[in-house]
């Protein structure tokens, strides 16, 4: 049984018709999980929460849990290339915790997480994906007649808004996109043996400027009310973040649709082992 990981109730939303007879199952607060089949397979599809320790929280609750084979993260993503446009799908070969290393007054170094291995600590500055979970997903794009790219995913756990400091990532990762789940759960599948894939479609382009966006957000304990008059005062007072909040929120419809016609294609390709 293959197991789809994302973040939010949308991204989940968008799998579910692929998956027949849906039946919600037990999850842990704040995340919720589905299974059902797709093409004679079982699928178990979780949205964990934004975040790594909700991706991380998650996988290890799936392992736990459920007999699963593999595990596919999937769901938007910020490009960090100005060659990717919105919808863009992109096949991660490696995840990496870009923002896990040392900090001092001088500088900042990554190193990735520090794992035990043979009796000794070993950083982990990035995590490979499994070769036939990339060829499978290869073979879904070209049966859908989309157009893929290949490469690093980046993951952190802020919301990167500004486009240079997305950029600045970009250059020095070498990375396609960033995101804030993937490299947790692969840290958690790779300690587990547990082969692991990533799929990524962007919802907003290199050149978006995405700074005020943090003043649309919903935060615990604030009310329905107090949210609209927020959103409402920010109308008048910053109507440019709105405007470009409802074209981002286009980008991210995109990136959805195109993130759904990619896993149903996926899904059936059940010909080779995983």
């Amino acid at each position: 049984m293959i197991a789809l990981l994302c973040a939010t109730p949308f991204e989940l939303k968008r799998l579910l018709p692929t998956l027949a007879g849906a039946t919600d199952l037990a999850a842990p607060g704040g995340m919720r999980l589905v299974k059902g089949t797709a093409y004679g397979d079982e699928v178990i599809a979780l949205a964990t929460g934004v975040g790594k320790v909700a991706a991380a929280a998650g996988t290890r609750f799936l392992l736990d849990r459920h007999p699963i084979e593999a595990l596919l993260v999937c769901g938007i993503a910020g490009a960090l290339s100005p060659d990717l446009r919105l919808g863009d799908l992109i096949i991660a070969t490696e995840l990496v915790p870009g923002d896990v290393g040392v900090a001092h007054s001088g500088d900042y170094s990554v190193t990735g997480p520090g794992l035990c291995e043979e009796g000794r600590v070993i950083f982990h500055p990035l995590f490979t994906t499994s070769p036939a979970l990339v060829e499978r997903a290869q073979r879904a794009a070209a049966a859908e007649g989309m157009a893929y790219v290949l490469g690093k995913v980046l993951t952190c756990d802020q919301i990167v808004l500004d486009p240079e400091l997305r950029a600045h990532l970009g250059e020095s990762f070498d990375a396609l996109a960033v995101e804030m789940e993937g490299a947790a759960a692969a840290q958690v599948a790779a300690g587990e043996g547990l082969p692991f894939g990533a799929i990524r479609t962007i919802s907003d382009e290199l050149s978006h400027d995405l700074v005020g966006f943090e003043k649309l957000l919903q935060y615990k304990g604030q009310s329905r009310r107090n949210l609209w008059n927020k959103r409402f005062r920010l109308s008048v007072t910053g109507r440019d973040t709105i405007t470009r909040a409802k074209e981002m929120a286009k980008g991210r419809d995109l990136a959805l649709e195109n993130l759904a016609s990619f896993l149903a294609a996926f899904l059936r390709d059940t010909d080779r082992p995983l």
